[in-house]
């Protein structure tokens, strides 16, 4: 059953959307382009994802609160909400896949090594779904518990690695130009444009018309924990070994330590992030199922939850079944997709309905 959430657990359900999978791909690519400048390439990533926070909660705003295609198609026509919604659909279950093969993949070669992948897409799938049965209000309270897990698990990481870090690895800074700056900003702008997922979580918040306020205040909470966990992995690390390595927020948890009594925490924090990138996954098949269920004009989707499951597994396991493909994508592929899905289609429900606005006025002008 799907009753409504607050604004507050709606801001946090926007960062559990984002920083699980951003935490571990982007470091690498950002510190490519910027090096030790990396921070910088963040807070021209986070400028830009609150104009995109802005853009969808307008759309949001002009929907208030209806499901999104069934309101493109009352502002203009069936047939278009319809086409819109395929590909819409087909964006989200891509997305969802990408989100299923990283976490595979992360737990592949960090934990179990000799789990074959198909049954570790299959388990986690399974669980997924029980999470979306439950509803959005479900998710958003189990989210709320991981979100308030940060308040451990910060200081714990800061402490740890406190004789560890070395300031002078962000040195110099401003050594890269703008335009290595703007190439590095580009992959996490494309992770924020995700607060995109408001857009189908509309009709379940309790103040639709607070879709900004909540965007922004997601965005500002994943640039802070982005940059927190950047900044930390270079300064244990240096920039040259943050870009070569798959995962260096998680090798830098691997030799937190307080004392001599507690070390070699790097599975707590693996378990942690576990919590996290189940919520995300969670979100982003709701996404798809509300997707799927606008574009059919279904009463009820919970009898194709398991088949729209099938699909992303079916994608997972053969679409990106190569890494170097999925990186490449991440890199490289993903800002056009996302820019297209996360940006111009919220800016062109926001035209739209200033347009039916203008031409009713004309109407009542002509009368």
């Amino acid at each position: 059953m799907n009753r409504k959430i607050g604004t507050t657990q709606a801001a946090m359900l926007i960062v559990n959307t984002i920083l699980p999978t951003a935490t571990v791909v982007l470091p690498a690519i950002i510190s490519s382009y910027a090096e030790q400048d990396a921070p910088l390439a963040i807070l021209l990533s986070t400028f830009f994802g609150l104009l995109i926070a802005y853009i969808v909660g307008s759309a949001v705003r002009c929907t208030n609160g209806a499901p999104f295609l069934t309101w493109v198609g009352e502002k203009s026509s069936p047939v278009i909400a319809a086409i819109l919604g395929l590909f819409m659909l087909q964006f989200y279950l891509d997305t969802s896949a990408t989100i299923l093969r990283e976490f595979v993949n992360f737990l592949k070669d960090n934990v179990l090594i000799n789990t074959p992948i198909s049954i570790l897409s299959v388990l986690i799938l399974l669980i997924t779904i029980y999470m979306v049965r439950q509803g959005l209000e479900a998710i958003a309270r189990v989210n709320s518990l991981v979100i308030l897990l940060y308040l451990l698990f910060v200081p714990l990481y800061i402490f740890g690695l406190a004789n560890e870090m070395n300031v002078h690895q962000l040195l110099p800074m401003f050594d890269h130009s703008l335009a290595d700056l703007t190439l590095a900003s580009i992959t996490p702008t494309t992770w924020m444009s995700e607060v995109a997922v408001l857009l189908f979580m509309a009709p379940y918040l309790q103040a639709p018309r607070q879709a900004r306020i909540i965007g922004w205040t997601g965005l500002i909470f994943v640039a802070l924990l982005m940059m927190f966990s950047l900044v930390i992995a270079l300064m244990v690390f240096g920039p040259d070994l943050v870009r070569l390595s798959a995962y260096p927020g998680f090798s830098a948890a691997g030799i937190v330590h307080l004392g001599r009594f507690i070390e070699k925490l790097d599975i707590l924090f693996i378990s942690y992030w576990v919590l996290s990138i189940y919520v995300k996954f969670s979100i982003f098949l709701f996404a798809t199922v509300e997707c799927f269920k606008q574009t059919f004009k279904v009463g009820s989707s919970r009898p194709f939850i398991g088949t729209l499951g099938l699909l992303i597994v079916l994608e997972c396991l053969y679409t990106w079944e190569s890494t170097e493909k999925l990186n490449l994508y991440n890199k490289e592929g993903r800002f056009l997709v996302f820019f297209i899905f996360n940006v111009l289609v919220p800016l062109g429900a926001v035209g739209l309905d200033r347009f039916t606005k203008a031409k009713a006025k004309r109407k009542g002008w002509g009368a």
